[in-house]
Formats: structure tokens, C-alpha cells, sequence
């Protein structure tokens, strides 16, 4: 789905407007009985993953982020629903035009690929966007004169409260977390990244970037420059693995422009591993929103988690199998 307004939050996967809306509003309307606390799972676990309805805290106490949890099936003992299991959260990105009405980030097959590796999956929704609500912290900006490092930073105030809160839980090892974003997720996942948070051993990002699709058109960014020198600023001082996924046919931020960002990242002292993938369908910014895209990063990902030593940075495409 591509956003074709003139500012500068992101289009972004489809995955993330699988969910039901109506269940998103229920969620995001029903009350919090007295004495009970804002936080924690709402309602039964499904059928599907364990998919679970949860609230969980951001950077607002007063605007609570709603989420999605997923889990693993674990074997049928008694103490085995407190087994602590690895967490990965996964940060959607947004399109200006739909954020306040979109549903439920899913990603079901990037999820999925974590589940059957024996992780538990959070997905929480920032402030701004469908049912949590709130003001659209991460788009405050325009265009013509956009603050991409200061919207990354707004972003990651919300993951890092929601990861904070979920390392907490009897089921989750904190030392074990892996972050993930997609798009201007994974634009915030980066920020995250410069904050070296205890227990993340790798952050993921797929396709990240903020201002794609400036005015309508493919290919091109709100001021990349801007972009390739917050990408830097963030490097210098982050110290935790980074594993960057970019499809060569991606029409918001192309392989020049991340590996601009990637160099910057590196040359100020970050480590990042940079992987340009061949085109996947036709929209590479798509790569992280089904099972084909898996393909393509799916190996490369597998290596990064069971040694998550970053190697020097890649500048050249790596061919995966489709």
C-alpha cells in the first residue's frame, strides 16, 4: 500500500491491514474493570499461533499500545506455560493516508517464521495509528523540511516501553530479544538500536526508512540526505548487532540510498550487516509481508540468530533463492 500524501510517515505492507478492523475498535473501546490492571492480555488466547489480544504500555501513560502476541505451543506439563522463551518484537510502519483507521499489525508469515522457532512474538501499535490512538508523534513534520531523526526517536520511545514491559513476563527471556521493524518500524527499530538496550542481541530492519514515495512519486525520498546522516548519528553510538534487508526493487528507499545509510552507520562506528536482496514481486518494499519474501531473507536471518556476531558491512547484492 503506498501513501501518496505529502508527508513524510511512510507507505507500508499490506500484512498490516490484514486483521479485522471491527476486532482492532472492540479492543480499543472496551473498558478496564475496576482494580484490574492497563496492561497484559485481553481476552483468550486463539487458535492461530496462540494470537492473543494484549495492552501494553508506551512512551504515553495515558495512551496505552495495543498489541498482538503470539506464541509457541509448548508441551502439555504442568509448569511448561511459564517456560521462558525468547521474545522478538516486530514494529510496523505507517502510510499516512489509513494510519488512523488501520487494523491490527500482524505479519502473519514473519511472525509465523519466529513462532516455529521458538519465539514469542510481540507486535505492538504505536501511538497515531488505528486503535491505540493518540496523537501521530512519529509525523509531526513535513516534507519540505522533515526531522527523521527525531521521528525514529519518537517511534522507539514506544517500542522501548513496550519491550520493557514484555521482558518482565514469567514466559519471556529478557537476555534473548530480537527487534524487528518493517519500513518507518524498521526506521524506529534503528533508533532503538542507538539506545543499546539491555537483552536485544540483534535488530532486524526490513526495508527501513522514513519520506518514501515524496509526493506520490516512486523512488523518491524526503530529503535522503537527512536520512544517510541521521542513519550516522545513530551508528556512532550504537554498540547492538544490525542485521538490513533491502529488496532491489524496492520503490520507497532503493539499494543506493540504503546503502548510503548503511556505509553511515558502519563508517561512524555501528555494525551492520547489509543484505540487497533481488526483486521480490513487484514492490521490494513488500519483502518482510509474505511467505515468498521469507525465501529470500529467510537463510540469512537463521545465520544471523545462531551466531549474532555482525560481520563488515556487504555493499554488494547477495543472491537468494527464490
Amino acid at each position: 500500500m503506498r501513501s501518496r500524501s505529502r508527508g513524510v510517515a511512510d507507505g507500508i505492507s499490506l500484512s498490516v491491514v490484514a486483521a479485522s478492523v471491527a476486532l482492532a475498535v472492540n479492543v480499543a473501546t472496551a473498558p478496564v474493570a475496576a482494580g484490574e490492571p492497563a496492561y497484559g492480555p485481553f481476552g483468550p488466547q486463539g487458535p492461530r499461533l496462540r494470537e492473543q489480544l494484549w495492552m501494553v504500555p508506551g512512551a504515553d501513560p495515558s495512551v496505552p499500545l495495543r498489541a498482538t502476541v503470539f506464541r509457541p505451543t509448548e508441551p502439555a506439563a504442568a509448569t511448561s506455560e511459564y517456560a521462558r522463551r525468547p521474545l522478538v518484537v516486530i514494529n510496523h510502519g505507517s502510510d499516512a493516508t489509513t494510519r488512523e483507521a488501520v487494523s491490527m499489525p500482524i505479519f502473519y508469515w514473519l511472525s509465523k517464521w519466529f513462532v516455529d522457532r521458538g519465539y514469542v512474538v510481540l507486535l505492538p501499535q504505536r501511538r497515531g495509528h488505528g486503535a491505540t490512538g493518540g496523537e501521530f508523534v512519529e509525523g509531526r513534520d513535513r516534507c519540505g523540511n522533515p526531522d527523521h531523526y527525531g521521528a525514529a526517536n519518537a517511534g522507539a520511545d514506544d517500542i522501548a516501553g513496550a519491550l520493557s514491559y514484555m521482558a518482565e513476563q514469567a514466559f519471556i527471556d529478557p537476555s534473548q530479544t530480537i527487534v524487528v521493524g518493517v519500513s518507518t518500524g524498521g526506521w524506529a527499530a534503528l533508533a532503538l538500536a542507538a539506545r543499546n538496550p539491555p537483552g536485544v542481541r540483534l535488530v532486524v530492519n526490513f526495508a527501513g526508512g522514513r519520506g518514501g514515495y515524496a509526493y506520490g512519486q516512486p523512488k523518491t525520498v524526503c530529503a535522503p540526505q537527512r536520512l544517510v546522516e541521521a542513519a550516522g548519528a545513530f551508528g556512532h553510538v550504537s554498540r547492538v548487532p544490525t542485521l538490513w534487508f533491502y529488496a532491489n526493487n524496492d520503490s520507497y528507499f532503493g539499494p543506493e540510498l540504503a546503502t548510503s545509510m548503511a556505509n553511515a552507520w558502519q563508517d561512524n562506528g555501528g555494525r551492520v550487516d547489509l543484505r540487497l536482496m533481488p526483486d521480490h514481486g513487484s514492490e521490494g518494499h513488500e519483502i518482510a509481508a509474505d511467505r515468498v519474501g521469507s525465501r529470500l531473507w529467510g537463510a540469512d536471518l537463521e545465520q544471523a540468530l545462531e551466531a549474532p556476531a555482525i560481520p563488515e558491512l556487504r555493499r554488494h547484492s547477495r543472491q537468494a533463492k527464490r
